[in-house]
């Protein structure tokens, strides 16, 4: 065990160490407060470019597909197709007779 003037040195030394990893401490802080502000401003400004962007970004793909799908924009819409016809009256064909064509189960 030291003497009581060993003890006061020793208890000196570990306050002054106290007091320069308060004072790292105390900088660390203000380098973090300082990062975070400038992060929250760079959010703000990425929030910003990118509401601007993805409508036009996705305008532009849209556009593109517009141009695969219609090359030609003067082009006129097509016509649906139907199989069965829709000028004749079926009671006009109830009389016709298909061909029969006989055929060998190979």
């Amino acid at each position: 065990m030291g003497t009581l003037r060993d003890l006061q040195y020793a208890l000196q030394e570990k306050i002054e160490e106290l007091r320069q990893r308060d004072t790292l401490i105390d900088e660390l802080e203000l380098e973090l407060d300082q990062k975070d502000e400038l992060i929250q401003r760079l959010q703000t400004e990425l929030d910003k470019y990118r509401s601007v962007l993805r409508p036009a970004t996705a305008q532009q793909v849209q556009n593109q597909q517009n141009l695969i799908l219609q090359p030609d924009k003067h082009r006129s819409k097509r016509q649906a197709i139907s199989a069965e016809p829709n000028a004749c009256d079926i009671s006009e064909l109830s009389h016709v007779t298909l061909p029969f064509y006989p055929k060998s189960p190979q």
